[in-house]
């Protein structure tokens, strides 16, 4: 059994109780926050390095297709035409696959969230995905909602990095919300604010989500 509460503890403020911590897992169809939020990733100084030499790679091999592509056939107005034709019906299908896994997503998860990015629901998304890592775990305290990230991931096994994604003071948190048990899912369950807004959370399992839900109301 994976072990939530000890990494969880380490984050507490002076006196706050930590009531109770699961593992926590990005709800499935969640919206992508829009790019002007979105914060540039960090790199470290190897990634940098990396980056720089595949940037110079790239451009050099770059170049002959630049040439090949400067001239009169690729130029022509009816090869530019048939071109845009083709671009056309590629998108148009690209558009209705989309919206047919939209649409299945929706019937299998429900809606994820409620609220414009400016809501209390949105700036939780906008953080927890500007805290870069892998989400791992979430508390509840005698305080606070909080979400660890942890930035130690990739293909080589580290020790954890962790770092607080967000936090949402109890007074702004208007319920925890089990969803349906025929929602997928089982570990979900909606974080609703003051405002109205709310976002769905979610636990490897329902007796976890139940468990996280039931400390925030004081049952046991």
């Amino acid at each position: 059994m994976i072990d939530h509460e000890t990494p969880c503890r380490t984050f507490l403020q002076p006196g706050e109780v930590l009531l109770q911590s699961e593992q926590y897992e990005v709800y499935p169809n969640l919206p992508l926050v829009p790019a002007h939020l979105r914060l540039p990733p960090k790199q470290s100084a190897l990634e940098k390095r990396i980056r720089g030499v595949l940037g110079n790679v790239w451009h050099k091999a770059s170049r002959p297709i630049d040439a090949i592509s400067d001239n009169r056939f690729t130029n022509h107005r009816v090869t530019r035409v048939v071109g845009n034709v083709a671009e056309g019906i590629s998108e148009a299908q690209e558009n209705f696959e989309d919206a047919v896994d939209d649409a299945a997503e929706r019937m299998m998860y429900g809606k994820p969230m409620e609220g414009s990015w400016t809501s209390m629901a949105g700036r939780f998304h906008v953080q927890v995905t500007n805290a870069g890592g892998v989400p791992r775990h979430q508390a509840i305290t005698d305080r606070r909602l909080f979400v660890l990230t942890d930035h130690a991931h990739g293909w080589r096994a580290r020790e954890p990095e962790l770092a607080l994604a967000v936090e949402v003071p109890r007074q702004d948190i208007a319920e925890l919300r089990p969803r349906p048990r025929m929602t997928l899912p089982r570990g979900r369950f909606d974080l609703v604010f003051v405002d109205g807004s709310w976002i769905a959370l979610c636990c490897s399992f329902q007796k976890s989500m139940e468990s996280l839900v039931n400390a925030f109301y004081g049952r046991h």
